[in-house]
């Protein structure tokens, strides 16, 4: 399957259209990244059919001796003339690198003895009254009442506020926050959906009134947000700039510690406002913008990428390692510290974010480019 094979398949999965087959091969995929769009290079990665007969070969023995566990392809490379390829078994991991015979690592665990666990479901609700609500302790049922709107934590871990209420004249704002290693789901009082990323707030009314429905974001979120033309709805992020949008699906990647603000839009349509400037992006599309320079660039955008946290995974194209640490940062909730000269090494390959953080640190240092070690949450990564 290739990218483009994937990100057709995947839209239709958002649409709800996808067959049972459709998403069986969608699921299949999600661990791995073909080659079909990539150049094979003879002279460094060897003959093609060749690798592909022994990779063929060993994951068949694999297959039989570790048929419980889960294959992971990984793949990174440092520039376009020194390519590598990385097919992670639970034995080992089979590393292609300027040959074409194939050469089994084997893992190395006692470094990784301190091992961190992923994130999950947790998140504080701070009312408009300032008092805090902790939902990974709440109980499920109501929580609060604010502006005759009953808040609820559901039996799935989310979030729920009741339709809008009649004759509300005073709005009162309550604040979602979910902690490094930390997400969670949210129904708003209108019916739209949010997915809140790691270390991220959103800031929102109990009852949405007036022209607009307008909410405030830190961090990253995916939307998707219930339709109605009369009252448009708007994203701020950080006073940097808005979304304004009438219904549709998009992610705000809007990060303090990110050079760039990203806008990816999924479905629908959406205006990027900036001063007096706007922007309108088409499904597909993403708006970027250069917190230095202020300036917003619209590109085409990698829709598996952007929203991979959304679902469940890590995906690396072409990035690098400052970039993917920062990620690995948040959900993990562990400090980052480097040594030595780490530029020029970037990164292509998925892993599921509820691995514990040894699986990815390890997939990443079998790629040759880096190495790392754990002191309870401090992470150090060297060339």
């Amino acid at each position: 399957m290739t990218r483009k094979e994937y990100n057709r398949l995947y839209e239709k999965y958002l649409a709800g259209k996808c067959s049972k087959k459709e998403q069986a091969e969608l699921e299949n995929y999600q661990d791995s990244f073909e080659l079909k769009e990539q150049q094979w290079n003879v002279r460094s990665m060897g003959n093609s059919e060749e690798i592909k007969q022994s990779i063929q070969e060993d994951l068949n023995y694999s297959i039989q001796e570790h048929s419980k566990y889960r294959i992971f392809r990984f793949r990174a490379w440092q520039s376009a003339a020194a390519a590598a390829i990385l097919i992670l078994l639970t034995a080992g991991i089979y590393y292609y690198q300027n040959s074409p015979e194939p050469v089994l690592v084997k893992t190395e665990t006692p470094r990784f003895r301190n091992d961190v666990a992923p994130g999950n479901n947790k998140a504080i609700l701070t009312l408009d009254d300032g008092s805090k609500i902790d939902l990974d302790d709440a109980k499920t049922g109501i929580l609060a009442n604010e502006s005759n709107i009953d808040i609820k934590k559901t039996g799935d871990g989310q979030l729920e506020y009741t339709a809008g209420a009649q004759n509300v004249k005073t709005v009162k704002y309550n604040i979602l926050s979910t902690p490094m290693g930390g997400e969670y789901q949210l129904v708003l009082p209108d019916g739209s959906k949010v997915w809140l990323n790691s270390g991220s707030t959103l800031r929102f009314p109990t009852a949405f009134i007036g022209s607009e429905r307008i909410v405030e974001l830190k961090g990253e979120a995916y939307f998707d947000i219930a339709k109605n033309p009369k009252m448009p709805f708007l994203v701020r992020t950080n006073n940097a700039m808005d979304i304004k949008v009438l219904g549709t699906q998009f992610n705000i990647m809007a990060y303090d510690d990110e050079k760039n603000i990203n806008t990816t839009l999924i479905e629908g349509s959406v205006e990027v406002l900036k001063g007096s400037g706007k922007t309108m992006l088409k499904p597909g599309q993403e708006a970027i913008l250069n917190r230095g320079s202020g300036n917003i660039k619209v590109a085409s955008a990698d829709l598996e990428q952007a929203i991979a946290w959304k679902n469940g995974y890590f995906i690396f194209y072409n990035e690098n390692i400052e970039s993917i640490m920062r990620k690995v940062s948040r959900w993990y909730n562990v400090d980052v510290v480097y040594q030595g000269n780490l530029s020029n090494k970037d990164f292509v390959g998925t892993i599921s974010r509820n691995k514990n953080i040894s699986e990815l640190l390890k997939m990443l240092e079998l790629t040759g480019a880096v190495h790392f070690s754990i002191d309870g949450r401090r992470i150090t990564v060297m060339p």
